[in-house]
């Protein structure tokens, strides 16, 4: 009977502990509005927009693009929307012609998706090459290369991995290099980019070492699964010294 206790304490723990993170699910939106902000892109034949994330959280935040060796100009897509018309890409992938982005986070993050709403123009670019750092000291590794839609797409990435704080750094960081080929002539449009992410808590471990009646004997504070100060009282806690205990009445 025991075993039957802790076994669904230990699911509806763990299963609120997911409930959990899933609320903390935080989100950056590049979207380029009609909006003024301190960084703007401005063209003399299509409209102004601003080039600073349109969304994002206190913890989880980012800067304004960087448009590198390649035109720019923002059109409208709806009122007070813009898609930013770029051209001057080239047949490959060129390392001095892209889009960077930059996100930063003030504690480890699973980077859950990344969305990006694009399209071609006339004979513009064929491909799409995104390339992610997930450490900004570290070199970026491509994560997708593909085919460019004429129409309005919205291209999805699941899964990329997580961020970690480096050693002797204050905050994580992320890097997303956008490259288009395949032609030098027509445009790509880029829309927006959403990139949601996940609060994580590092290396804490979830299996269970010790299934007991009684409460631990240990005299340093103990941990939740989410590694939150908590008593050392029935339920899931962890030991400073790692081990996990499952702790019934």
């Amino acid at each position: 009977m025991r075993n039957h206790q802790a076994l669904a304490l230990l699911c509806s723990t763990l299963l609120f502990g997911q409930a959990d993170l899933m609320a903390q699910r935080q989100s950056i939106t590049w979207d380029w509005a009609n909006v003024v902000c301190a960084d703007m892109l401005n063209c003399s034949s299509g409209c102004s927009a601003c080039n600073q994330p349109g969304q994002f959280a206190s913890d989880f935040y980012g800067v304004g693009a960087a448009w590198i060796g390649v035109n720019t100009c923002p059109y409208p897509t709806v009122t007070g929307d813009n898609a930013v018309h770029t051209d001057g890409w080239g047949i490959g992938p060129e390392p001095l012609k892209a889009v960077m982005l930059v996100g930063m986070a003030n504690g480890p993050m699973a980077l859950d998706s990344i969305i990006i709403r694009h399209r071609a123009e006339g004979t513009g670019p064929m491909r799409l090459q995104i390339s992610l750092k997930r450490n900004l000291m570290e070199p970026a590794a491509v994560v997708y290369d593909g085919p460019i839609d004429a129409e309005f797409k919205e291209l999805v990435l699941t899964d990329m991995g997580s961020l970690q704080i480096p050693d002797g750094a204050t905050a994580a960081g992320f890097q997303l290099q956008f490259r288009v080929y395949g032609s030098t002539a027509g445009a790509w449009l880029l829309d927006a980019i959403h990139v949601s992410a996940t609060p994580v808590q590092g290396d804490i471990p979830m299996g269970i070492d010790v299934v007991d009646a009684k409460t631990p004997d240990v005299s340093k504070p103990m941990y939740d699964l989410l590694g939150r100060p908590a008593d050392p009282g029935p339920g899931v806690r962890i030991a400073p010294d790692g081990r996990r205990y499952l702790v019934i009445e």
